[in-house]
This record gives C-alpha cells, sequence and structure tokens, in this order.
C-alpha cells in the first residue's frame, strides 16, 4: 500500500508540513510506502474556464505541473492532505488545483480514486479564525471521489509549534496507521455532515441543509440537547451517480442552450467594448 501526503504551504517545515509527515510516519510504521510532496514546489497554473475537458473531452491546453501531481494521486491508495488557514480560508494553491482538477474527473484515471481514503489536515492561527478552510479541504476531496476518514484541525501559530502538541501529533499518527490497516471508519460528531464532517449547515425552519453535500436534515431537541438528524446521508451531491446527472442534466445542456442565445448575447456585449 502506498500513501502520499501533500502540503499546500509555502512554509517549509511548518505545522502543515509536521502535521502531514506525523501522518505518514504512522503509516510507515504500519508497512506502508508512504511519499511526500510539497504542493508549492509545482508548477500550478490558474484555469482558464475554456471547458474543453469538460464539453470536448479533451486534455487542459496548460502545461504546468499539475499532470504529475494528479499521477501521484492515482499511484497512491490513501491520502493525506494538509491546508494552512489564510484569512479564514484555505491557502489559494488548493483552489488553484481544484479548479483544475476537471480533466482528472473526466477520465479513467480519475475513477480510481472514488472511494480511496483520505484525511485531511487543517492547522489555525487564533482561536474562533478556523474559518472556511476545513469545508474547501472536504470540497477538494469529495470532488475527487475520495471518502473522508478524519480531519484534523489544529491550532498552532509559531512554524513547527504543533510538535508540543502530543494530543494532536498522537492522532495524526495513529490516523496514519488506520490508513493501513483499514480502519477508515468514521463515527462523526453530533450535529455535522456525516459526509464532509463539516458544521457549516443553513438553518432552514426546522431543518438544516449541508450545503457541501445538499443533504438535509431535522433539528431535535431533546433533553435540553439540540442535535441533527439527516434524512438521506448516503444521497448527497459527491455521489458517483449524482455527479453524472450533475453533469449530464446541468452542464451539456448549457452548450446547446447558449449556442442559441450566442448572438442576442454578442450584441447585448457591444456596449461594453469601449470601457
Amino acid at each position: 500500500m502506498k500513501v502520499l501526503g501533500i502540503s499546500c504551504s509555502f512554509r517549509k517545515w511548518g505545522n502543515t508540513d509536521v502535521m502531514v509527515k506525523e501522518c505518514l510516519l504512522g503509516a510507515k510504521e504500519a508497512g506502508a510506502e508512504v511519499e511526500f510532496i510539497r504542493l508549492t514546489d509545482y508548477e500550478i497554473k490558474p484555469c482558464m474556464g475554456c471547458m474543453r475537458c469538460a464539453f470536448k473531452g479533451q486534455p487542459c491546453p496548460i502545461d504546468d505541473g499539475v499532470s504529475q501531481v494528479f499521477d501521484k494521486l492515482v499511484e497512491s491508495d490513501a491520502l493525506v492532505i494538509g491546508v494552512p488557514t489564510y484569512i479564514l480560508g484555505a491557502a489559494g494553491i488548493l483552489k488553484m488545483l481544484l479548479d483544475r482538477s476537471m480533466p482528472l474527473m473526466f477520465s479513467e484515471k480519475g475513477r480510481l480514486l472514488h472511494g480511496r481514503p483520505a484525511v485531511a489536515i487543517i492547522p489555525y492561527g487564533v482561536a474562533d479564525w478556523e474559518g472556511l478552510t476545513a469545508a474547501q479541504i472536504s470540497i477538494f476531496l469529495l470532488a475527487l471521489g475520495y471518502r473522508i476518514v478524519d480531519r484534523i484541525i489544529a491550532r498552532c501559530q509559531g512554524p513547527g509549534e504543533i510538535v508540543l502538541n502530543e494530543e494532536v501529533m498522537k492522532r495524526c499518527a495513529e490516523d496514519g496507521k488506520r490508513l493501513v490497516l483499514g480502519l477508515t471508519d468514521y463515527a462523526g460528531e453530533q450535529g455535522i455532515c456525516p459526509v464532509c464532517q463539516n458544521s457549516l449547515l443553513e438553518v432552514k425552519g426546522l431543518k438544516v441543509r449541508c450545503p457541501i453535500c445538499n443533504i438535509y436534515g431535522h433539528i431535535i431537541i431533546e433533553n435540553g440537547k439540540l442535535s441533527v438528524k439527516f434524512e438521506d446521508p448516503h444521497n448527497h451531491r459527491w455521489t458517483p451517480e449524482n455527479m453524472e446527472r450533475h453533469f449530464e442534466e446541468g452542464m451539456y445542456p448549457s452548450v446547446e442552450r447558449y449556442l442559441k442565445l450566442k448572438d442576442k448575447i454578442k450584441k447585448s456585449l457591444a456596449k461594453y467594448k469601449n470601457l
């Protein structure tokens, strides 16, 4: 078994690097082959939005390091990925890679990722400033078909400071071992989405909706405690069937609709040419 560790931090030997590597050490101790890469060592250019991959089935025309990263994902049986929190969100390079991932989603190689286990690492610096990083890394993993088995959100400020947190480091090592030993079932926490494991929920009357996974739940109050019971947690937006429906019913028909409106749109845009 091979476990790939990816750090999305520009800071070498920072907390993200350390936590990812501790997971890899646990995996190695359990008998796995491990590899660590730093995403910032690769040239990652922004998506141009040409949609050749989606509508024409063509490879991405951008020549950079993205295909090398995707090859490493496909060659690995499990993933540990860490991204630092910058201003209430994930470091931008993670979103850059996600935006470029559509060619992988449409490929036979990409289908190999479906169901593979992944651990998400989220360090942040100041109390109550975790922000949306956990949600963003969940979207990245679920969009590529990974199954999130744990996410470790840890407060740490100075470079490498996390090594002093024995509880977090122990959890990282244990998660690495669990990936190798197949102990990947995650019981989850009360009141969070069982798919993406985030508490970012929309309240709609007495119901809640996970905007990431598009599943609904009921708010339940028992003995003065509030909890959420999700209606159909297995029918989320990231299932292969629902993802296929998304493209077949939501995206592909837009081509014909746009072509019918193209001339009208072009005329309407004329007034902006001199600005």
